[in-house]
């Protein structure tokens, strides 16, 4: 129950700072990306992140993803290279990832 709840918490938390950010907007910043785009890529973000929640191999919450157009970043920290490999997978099956550039460290 406890893992439902942490990763219904996290997908709120990022759909919500998607429809600020789109609400508010980005003054200052380069950021071109129209808000339907920048919707589509905090969505796809929070999907990536429940994905990763989802298995109980991985540490997610030390593991951070950024996507833009589709292109997904991880950064942080992973254990082993098998982790880093398989986070990497596990990105790339989500629907609206069009390439994952994996900046994870292993420690």
């Amino acid at each position: 129950m406890t893992r439902a709840l942490t990763v219904a918490l996290l997908l709120a938390c990022g759909t919500l700072a998607g429809c600020a950010t789109a609400v508010i907007g980005n003054s200052g910043s380069s950021d071109t990306r129209t808000s339907a785009q920048l919707a589509a890529d905090t969505a796809t973000s929070a999907d990536v992140k429940a994905k990763l929640l989802a298995d109980a191999s991985l540490k997610p919450f030390t593991i951070s993803v950024l996507t833009y157009e589709g292109q997904v970043t991880l950064t942080g920290f992973v254990d082993t290279a098998q982790q880093s490999d398989l986070a990497g997978r596990i990105a790339r099956g989500v629907k609206g990832v069009k390439s994952v550039r994996n900046d994870l460290t292993v420690r």
